[in-house]
């Protein structure tokens, strides 16, 4: 059974958390409210998830995030605020998503997002790159929100992926030629999937209409123009993937 720790220094907020938890989850989780309490249950145990308060009594500079990454743990930040100096701190950081403590309805956001991190592990993507520092890095991001993710670094590697596991629900696509053409992937891909069964995202180098209306006329269901953040490449997995839309 995959663990939580949850470390939030408000008691009244680590009550709401441990009612939301029992009724509406199967969790086995502990709660704790400081940098030090956590320390020593990392230390002691293996723990799967995590939901941290960016500001604790003794690590008052968000000291609990890094604690968590070290612990190869991508924690749900519930805080106070967010803003600029808190993504220029944390740009780096391996966090699956930033909520607000603003009403009782964000907990039981909280609470839902990690029941999707559960339901994500039997969600397989498939990412088609020919660069593997760019591959690796598409793979990183998705292993932090817990999907199982294959790699091809062309489109001959893609149909065989594609054709061993038939439970491939996504396939994102970094269009970069001669090893990768996209429009060709689509087309030949759409003569075996159905927009059912398989979404396309594809991840496009430049902005040109022409080139975005040729993917979608091919079959693709979305793209992304590059660069983007990492938010807004959630937010598109997300919305392609048979998951809870983040929206």
């Amino acid at each position: 059974m995959a663990k939580l720790l949850v470390v939030q220094k408000s008691v009244i907020v680590r009550g709401v958390f441990k009612e939301l938890l029992e009724k509406n989850t199967d969790f086995e989780y502990d709660i704790v409210s400081t940098y030090a309490q956590a320390k020593e249950l990392l230390e002691k145990g293996t723990y799967s998830y995590g939901v941290v308060e960016r500001n604790l009594e003794d690590a008052p500079k968000g000291e609990i995030i890094a604690l968590f990454n070290k612990h190869n743990i991508a924690p749900l930040v519930f805080t106070k605020e967010i803003d600029e100096v808190f993504f220029d701190s944390f740009e780096s950081a391996k966090i699956v998503d930033y909520i607000l403590k603003q009403k009782y309805n964000n907990i039981t956001y909280v609470v839902e997002r990690l029941k999707q991190l559960q339901v994500n592990k039997n969600i397989t993507i498939l990412v088609v790159s020919d660069s593997s520092t760019y591959g690796s890095y598409l793979k990183e991001n998705l292993n932090i929100h817990n999907f199982n993710v294959l790699s091809a670094t062309n489109n001959q590697e893609a149909y065989e992926k594609l054709e061993i596991n038939s439970d491939i629900s996504l396939m994102i696509v970094d269009n970069i030629e001669p090893n990768i053409n996209a429009l060709e992937l689509i087309e030949n891909i759409r003569q075996r999937r159905d927009k059912k069964s398989l979404k396309i995202l594809v991840l496009a180098d430049k902005p040109n209409s022409y080139f975005t209306s040729s993917l979608l006329n091919a079959g693709a269901d979305d793209y992304l123009v590059k660069p983007f953040s990492r938010d807004e490449f959630y937010i598109r997995v997300y919305q392609n993937s048979h998951t809870i839309s983040l929206d």
